[in-house]
């Protein structure tokens, strides 16, 4: 009886026993119900497998921790915020997502995208979405049930859209290359109070207008101070850099005031926004393909 008594315990024990830190693939953790987290953080940096989408795996760790609920405490990419939480009314800002994909590239290399990636993508900053956000902190997400309509790409123009707005993680021409399109409406555009067509020219015109600076174009392959790269968007209140590992840049967030769902200006970025800043090295490596 006893033995049959320790024996229990110990199978007991093993069942408890998370095996969540020993996987290292996205989908393998979130469908073994474990939860895709931000390396080092707790619970409120956890996020599902769409939203981490477009983040190197090197930037987050398998772990036990809850999920945090889909409907009520969804997190978004970036923010520290929860969906629906923080404050009431419409968002009054836009943080406007960037992904450096030479440095998304390196860490995620096996993707389409990665292997024949387009000139533009060496030296320019590509799109990851523009997010309406709250002054002090939250966001709101999923706004409309509006379903995602595939000629909206298409009026702003394909060539167009897969230049500044590309997924790398699908082949172009392939079913699937608009699911990245897909989320970034389906979850931020809905909240932007845009016609879709106008959300994508919305975004795609701000990414122009503000373009990569030419610390990040002249130095790819090289390393910059991270406070050089951050003046040269606006400084560390209005520019949060986004690396794996500390030092190698995967992207970047600055933030903007708006009107009526346009942009007016760039703009102080939340506490919670700033607080994503992830270069923690004084000097980041501008990685190149």
């Amino acid at each position: 009886m006893l033995r049959i008594l320790v024996a229990l315990c110990l199978l007991i024990a093993a069942l408890a026993q998370s095996p969540c830190e020993s996987i290292t693939s996205q989908s393998s953790c979130l469908s073994s119900s474990c939860s895709w987290c931000v390396s080092g953080a707790v619970g409120a940096s956890c996020m599902s497998n769409d939203d981490a989408a477009g983040l190197p795996s090197s930037v987050f760790t398998c772990t036990k921790s809850a999920a945090v609920s889909l409907e009520a405490s969804l997190q978004r990419h970036h923010g520290s915020g929860l969906s629906g939480g923080g404050n009431n009314g419409d968002p009054t800002m836009y943080v406007l997502a960037y992904s450096w994909t030479p440095g998304f590239c390196n860490t995620e290399g096996s993707d389409p995208g990665c292997k024949s990636p387009e000139p533009f993508w060496t030296n320019h900053f590509t799109l990851h979405g523009l997010w309406p956000q709250y002054t002090t902190t939250g966001y709101p997400a999923s706004c409309t049930t509006e379903a995602f309509n595939p000629k909206s790409p298409e009026a702003v123009g394909m060539s167009t859209m897969e230049q500044y707005w590309p997924n790398v993680q699908a082949a172009e021409g392939s079913s699937d290359y608009d699911d990245f399109w897909t989320h970034e409406w389906s979850k931020h555009g809905t909240c932007s109070g845009l016609a879709q067509t106008d959300y994508f020219n919305t975004t795609i015109n701000l990414a122009k207008s503000f373009g990569t600076p030419s610390i990040f174009t002249q130095n790819v392959g090289k390393t910059v101070k991270g406070d050089d790269l951050r003046n040269s968007m606006g400084g560390k209140t209005k520019a949060t850099l986004i690396c794996s590992g500390g030092n190698q840049l995967t992207g970047a967030y600055t933030c903007w005031s708006q009107t009526n769902g346009i942009p007016t200006g760039q703009a102080t970025c939340p506490s919670s926004v700033q607080s994503e800043d992830t270069c923690t090295s004084s000097d980041v490596m501008v990685v190149g393909f």
